[in-house]
């Protein structure tokens, strides 16, 4: 039995042309990013306002032959999860076929409700459909599109839908761990819904902020109608070392300029390393560009604005910037703790590593072409738990270091090893840093770790 579509016409448009071109008109050019992602999270709202955000999630997902479609339900109150027994899912670009076999496992193995009512009157599964169809279900119009298409050739996508209730995120989580090896999972959720723009970017912010650091204790239900899934995958990603990467973050106001009472819509890939490889990996050039034209600008008296901006430079991030003239240390300035998007801390941070390092003058034009621009961005700071002096001396290398005492602070970037190679040397030298006397040391101190993302430039 299919389900028909119900929303063609006013979630998304209702002829399958208008659905080409619009979907089309929302994709991006990006080449700089080859990484393919079997977990997104995109907006469900009406894809005039939310499809820019959708699209770019998307274009990053990786076909599987399973793609498990996972939503809240906005109509119906029931516990756990339902899934349906519906065999097609439709839409003006065709039908797409449900995997059965695997929704009868799904029932067998995890507790939840069989029902097709529940998903009649339900948008969160229907408006994702589209954008499947669109990307890996396409019409063939020409020679190239069906040269294209021969890489699918023989393989076949079923999708699972699945309707979230009262539900512990953890079952998400369990669901997303069984079924990993050889499906994909689109998280269908909106984020804050009917705040004044300004209050919506406030919370849109630190739930972003939220998903990108993986602090599941920070959730409050009213940030995402699909909070539960985003979180069953941000748990997957927490016990699996993985990141979430933003693709895009914006509100409905924003498209119509309507600001009193609007929606939020972000969207994210999981990505199976630290957020700082995927910089270095894929925008390390970007990074050294912009620290470079930051002292450029400044030299000139001029402010900087950066364009095109990797959206993960827009996470919230903590960088320093270090200068040197001839090999020789010109200035550096950071940040310990992220306070501001990652490309605005290291623009700032180069400006100030070039002009406002008290031990330093001024950076002058005639010395521009000696320079070299070192970015390190800080990785997460843990604290180190020790006894006495002695246990902590054992636990500091490799890393960046931040001393505490009271209102007393310094810090040293791991790359400080390669001058100060002796534990009891580099310890000293950076208590002397913070105003401390090299021997000094008490219950109250406190020491903390960390490990950079280093990327350098000539100018």
């Amino acid at each position: 039995m299919n389900k028909s579509a119900i929303y063609a016409g006013s979630f998304y448009p209702e002829n399958a042309e208008e659905i080409t071109n619009l979907f089309n008109s929302y994709k991006q050019s990006d080449d700089s990013i080859e990484y393919k992602s079997k977990a997104i999270i995109v907006p469900h709202a009406g894809v005039w306002y939310s499809g820019h955000a959708a699209m770019a999630a998307y274009q990053c997902l990786d076909m599987n032959d399973n793609i498990f479609i996972i939503a809240p339900s906005h109509y119906e109150d029931f516990n756990n999860i339902a899934l349906p027994k519906y065999t097609y899912f439709d839409t003006p670009l065709g039908s797409l076929e449900v995997n059965n076999r695997r929704i009868k496992e799904i029932a067998e193995k995890f507790p939840c409700v069989i029902s097709d009512e529940i998903f009649d009157k339900e948008h969160s599964i229907e408006v994702q459909l589209p954008f499947i169809q669109h990307l890996f279900c396409g019409q063939i119009t020409n020679a190239l599109d069906f040269v294209k298409g021969l890489t699918h050739l023989g393989r076949k996508i079923r999708i699972i839908p699945i309707l979230v209730g009262n539900c512990d995120y953890r079952l998400i989580s369990d669901i997303i761990s069984t079924y990993w090896e050889d499906s994909s999972f689109i998280i269908s959720s909106d984020l804050s819904h009917y705040y004044a723009q300004s209050e919506c970017k406030k919370i849109d912010t630190y739930t972003a902020t939220i998903i990108e650091t993986g602090k599941l204790e920070c959730f409050q239900p009213q940030q995402a109608c699909g909070l539960t899934g985003i979180m069953g995958l941000i748990d997957f990603a927490n016990n699996n070392d993985c990141v979430l990467i933003r693709r895009m973050l914006y509100n409905s106001g924003d498209i119509t300029n309507e600001t009193d009472k609007v929606v939020g819509y972000g969207s994210w890939f999981l990505y199976p390393e630290r957020r700082n490889d995927f910089i270095e990996k894929f925008h390390s050039k970007y990074v050294a560009d912009i620290a470079k034209k930051a002292i450029l600008s400044a030299i000139k008296g001029e402010e900087f604005i950066p364009n095109k901006i990797p959206p993960v430079l827009t996470q919230y991030g903590a960088s320093f910037v270090t200068i040197k003239l001839n090999g020789e240390l010109r200035g550096c300035v950071g940040s310990i703790f992220p306070t501001k998007p990652l490309i605005l801390d290291i623009i700032d941070n180069a400006v100030n590593a070039g002009f406002n390092d008290t031990r330093f003058n001024p950076l002058t034009e005639r010395e521009i072409p000696h320079l070299e621009v070192i970015v390190s961005i800080l990785c997460s700071i843990e604290r180190i738990p020790f006894k006495d002096e002695r246990d902590l001396l054992g636990k500091i290398y490799p890393y960046g270091i931040i001393i505490s005492e009271r209102n007393l602070r310094a810090v040293y970037l791991p790359e400080v090893w390669e001058q100060l190679p002796n534990r009891e040397v580099f310890l000293q030298s950076l208590k002397e840093k913070a105003g401390l006397r090299p021997n000094y040391f008490s219950k109250t101190f406190e020491a903390y770790k960390f490990m950079t993302t280093v990327i350098s430039s000539h100018m």
